[in-house]
């Protein structure tokens, strides 16, 4: 799956099981002007205690000048059609496809809000 974001802003994507526990967390920044975009590679599968588990990302915030798609498609739209694939019950698929997923707890040694030292 691709991820795509257009524009200034923090976008914070957790990735599900088909419980609604979130496995992984990404937070991708963009800076730049409106125009500017990243693309993000991401496999939808993952590796827990050697069993392959089936993903669904959730999008759960996003810059207020950001655009954001999941292979093309409205978050939403792709969250829930991803959701129902891997098994998750309908309630759980909706609910994801509103942005709605537990946060991992936050890395003390890496603060989302620390400054990066450029050299």
């Amino acid at each position: 799956m691709e991820i795509l974001i257009k524009g200034p802003g923090e976008t914070v994507i957790c990735f599900i099981d088909n419980r609604g526990r979130t496995l992984m967390q990404e937070r991708l920044r963009c800076a730049g002007s409106r125009t500017v975009g990243a693309r993000r590679p991401v496999s939808l599968v993952g590796q827990v205690g050697g069993e392959w588990v089936p993903l669904s990302p959730v999008l759960v915030s996003q810059g207020l000048r950001q655009d954001v798609t999941f292979d093309g498609e409205a978050p939403t739209f792709f969250t829930e059609k991803r959701c129902l694939e891997i098994g998750c019950s309908p309630s759980l698929a909706k609910d994801a496809g509103r942005g709605r997923a537990p946060l991992l707890r936050a890395d003390p040694g890496n603060p989302p809000n620390r400054k990066v030292q450029r050299r």
